[in-house]
């Protein structure tokens, strides 16, 4: 299994309450009202989008990859308030190592109410079943707590921290890196099923 067979038609999930889909120009709005926000971009590569314009050109970005069949994020829908909250999807995948790493973003109004965790939990299966990855990774500056908490509940184990492993915003940072491997995965279902 390639790239293009499982991101050439990017497919919907669904969670309790969300919707993990394609992202299109109509989630420029929503968009822009959480990726302007310094609070949200704190701790990301990038920074805050200064117009709508910048946000239209990025999702213009994830466009072309869902075209060209490259890796690409879901954009996460609240299904209840029918509002773009988010993105979370594979940042890279190495094939030939069966190993993607996973990133997400999230509306402020939106944190501390498990959503990450449950977009998460479904990109890991996603990633586990579908594109039948072996491990599945994640990274987070230290000072990012909600972050590790999402890896953390979403069954990643802490691996050790990565010393001045990234440049970003004009200085090296330290990150926390967290895995899950397939097996983990199967015998978390397991035990969930035993419930």
């Amino acid at each position: 299994m390639n790239v293009t067979d499982v991101f050439g038609n990017l497919p919907t999930l669904e969670t309790d309450r969300l919707r993990l889909r394609k992202i299109s120009l109509r989630d420029a709005r929503d968009f822009f009202e959480y990726a302007s926000n310094p609070e949200v971009t704190r701790h990301s590569t990038w920074s805050p989008h200064e117009s709508i314009e910048d946000t239209k050109q990025f999702i213009n970005q994830v466009l072309n990859q869902y075209k060209a069949g490259h890796v690409a994020p879901w954009g996460i829908e609240h299904k209840a308030d029918r509002k773009f909250i988010g993105t979370c999807g594979f940042g890279n995948w190495i094939h030939y190592h069966a190993r993607a790493e996973i990133g997400y973003a999230l509306a402020r109004p939106y944190w501390s109410q498990g959503y990450m965790t449950e977009a998460v939990q479904c990109v890991i299966a996603f990633g586990f079943k579908t594109m039948k990855l072996n491990r599945i990774e994640a990274r987070c500056r230290l000072e990012n707590i909600g972050s590790f908490r999402v890896m953390e509940k979403a069954g990643m184990t802490f691996e050790g921290v990565l010393r001045q492993h990234m440049y970003m915003k004009g200085d090296y940072h330290d990150l926390k890196l967290y895995a899950i491997l397939h097996a983990d995965f199967l015998n978390q279902e397991h035990l969930i099923q035993q419930v």
